[in-house]
């Protein structure tokens, strides 16, 4: 029984410094002019035609690293991303998360101070960021046509703007 308790205290001291030293995942952080940004993680499995893509679209590969835990803006929902003094270091308030599980299967989620953290459990191929990533860079610029790209719309599972 004494060594049960032991056990029990060790992994409640130990549990949060083992869940700060990371995931073990790097990240790849993208940015525009814009500020705003793409995260892949884990790094390692970024294939060229999602790489290329992302460059094709004027984002610049910014800062790598060990990916964190990390939850949205209202404490919603969860996933590996870039630690926030890195956001903050690069100015990045809107950014898409993308998450690599194989060549043509991906999960997207979006972070916006305003909506929090949206993270859509439906897997995308290539093509369907391709078509998706504009649209959801135009709901980040808002209404100013200017700077609008393509047809405004919105990866599944992002907030309306009404």
């Amino acid at each position: 029984m004494k060594h049960f308790i032991t056990l029990i205290v060790l992994t409640v001291f130990l549990a949060p410094l083992q869940a700060r030293a990371g995931s073990g995942y790097d990240y790849q952080l993208y940015k525009n002019s814009e500020n705003y940004g793409i995260v892949v993680f884990p790094k390692k499995y970024i294939f060229k035609s999602l790489g290329d893509y992302i460059a094709s679209i004027s984002f610049d590969a910014v800062e790598s690293g060990k990916a964190v835990m990390r939850r949205g803006s209202k404490n919603e929902n969860e996933t590996l991303m870039m630690p926030l003094e890195v956001q903050k270091k690069h100015s990045i308030e809107k950014f898409i998360v993308i998450q690599v599980l194989g060549q043509d299967a991906m999960l997207a989620g979006i972070y916006d101070p305003e909506w929090g953290l949206t993270l859509p459990s439906a897997q995308h191929g290539m093509e369907a960021m391709k078509e998706n990533i504009p649209k959801t860079l135009n709901i980040f610029r808002g209404s100013n046509p200017r700077r609008q790209t393509g047809i405004p719309g919105r990866l599944t599972g992002l907030p309306s703007r009404g």
